[in-house]
This record gives C-alpha cells, sequence and structure tokens, in this order.
C-alpha cells in the first residue's frame, strides 16, 4: 500500500530542491577581474596569430637538389601540369627542394602522391609553415 508512492514523493522533493538549488545558481553573475599584461598578452597573441596565420601540415616533396636553375625549371613544368596546386621551392644548404601541396595530414600526401606519375621518388614531408589557403581540399 505505501510502496511505490513513498518513492514517488522523496523523488519529487529531491528534484525540487536540486531543481531551485540549480536554477539559482545559473542567475548568479560571474566577474573576473584579470590583470592587465595577461589581456595585453592575449592581444598579442591574436594579432599575431592573424598577422603569421600559419599552421602544420604535411606536402610532397617531389624533387632535392643543388642545382637552383634545375629546381626552378621543375617548378614550372609542375605548375603547368597542376595549375590549382602550390609548388614552391625551399633552400636547405646545400640543397634546394621543391615541395608541392598543402594537405592537413599524411594519408592525404600519400593519395596525392599516387597521382604523381612523372615523380617516381616523391615522398611526404612534415612542414610546420603552411598558410590555411592553400590547403587542398
Amino acid at each position: 500500500m505505501y510502496g511505490p508512492l513513498p518513492l514517488r514523493v522523496i523523488a519529487v522533493v529531491i528534484i525540487w530542491i536540486y531543481g531551485g538549488t540549480i536554477a539559482s545558481t545559473l542567475a548568479q553573475e560571474v566577474q573576473i577581474n584579470e590583470d592587465p599584461r595577461v589581456s595585453q598578452l592575449y592581444r598579442n597573441w591574436i594579432n599575431d596569430n592573424r598577422a603569421n596565420p600559419h599552421v602544420e601540415g604535411w606536402r610532397v616533396q617531389v624533387m632535392a637538389t643543388p642545382d637552383r636553375q634545375q629546381v626552378e625549371e621543375a617548378r614550372n613544368r609542375f605548375r603547368i601540369a597542376h595549375p590549382d596546386v602550390p609548388a614552391e621551392w625551399t633552400q636547405e644548404k646545400p640543397y634546394y627542394k621543391l615541395r608541392v601541396g598543402a594537405f592537413r595530414n599524411k594519408l592525404d600526401a600519400m593519395a596525392f602522391i599516387a597521382v604523381l606519375t612523372d615523380y617516381p621518388g616523391a615522398y611526404p614531408a612534415k612542414d610546420g609553415n603552411i598558410h590555411p589557403r592553400d590547403f587542398i581540399d
């Protein structure tokens, strides 16, 4: 006779107590007092990221040679064959390296390598200086 009814009453009372506590907690206001140096540091960080929005990703290295003219000619040939894919060379002494594409992960770079039949030695290379607009989607 008293089995289920008291459990329901207890449940309602518990919900009413905690519900009221939660509602009053949500209605409170929080104020944060931040050191002005922290605010300035945060603003500097935001401005720096807006000015230099480079992220880490993957490129495909198709050539490395000590001859700058050779790497520039290869870049021009690549741009003609793949006009929608970014291609730039970098110098890491004593080599000039031709890296193409911009991929968010290694798997995408590997899939692009499969398309590059003219570059049998191509391999994925990690790059920490990719502009977000360069990524191939």
